[in-house]
């Protein structure tokens, strides 16, 4: 049985930066969130890894800092629009960026 444009999954990687003026307790169900939102829309593999608070390159939205977070899954590409949507609705995530692994560069374990 072969898989259906639709079914056929890329790697993926989404950096957010979180508001700075949250807690430790309240970042992490931030990230959470997000993860369970990309399992819900069929991502699989989603991993994230919290990169630490580190300042701006310029003002956003009156924050000089953010805490960074960068999070890797698989997901079919119809997955990343209703992502994107949800990235820019979040009152708790200042930017986002994601990026398509291209084949074959895709380390899936994340760096210490």
């Amino acid at each position: 049985m072969s898989k259906g444009k639709s079914d056929f999954k890329k790697d993926y990687e989404v950096l957010f930066i979180v508001r700075p003026n949250l807690d430790e307790d309240s970042t992490d169900k931030v990230i959470t969130s997000i993860e369970d939102y990309l399992k819900n829309l069929g991502s699989t593999e989603v991993l994230s890894e919290k990169k630490g608070r580190r300042r701006l390159a310029y003002e956003v939205s009156k924050m000089r800092d953010g805490y960074y977070v960068l999070t890797k899954f698989q997901a079919a590409g119809t997955v990343i629009e209703p992502f994107k949507r949800m990235l820019n609705l979040s009152e708790d995530i200042l930017r986002s960026m994601i990026a398509c692994i291209p084949k074959g560069e895709s380390s899936y374990a994340l760096e210490a």
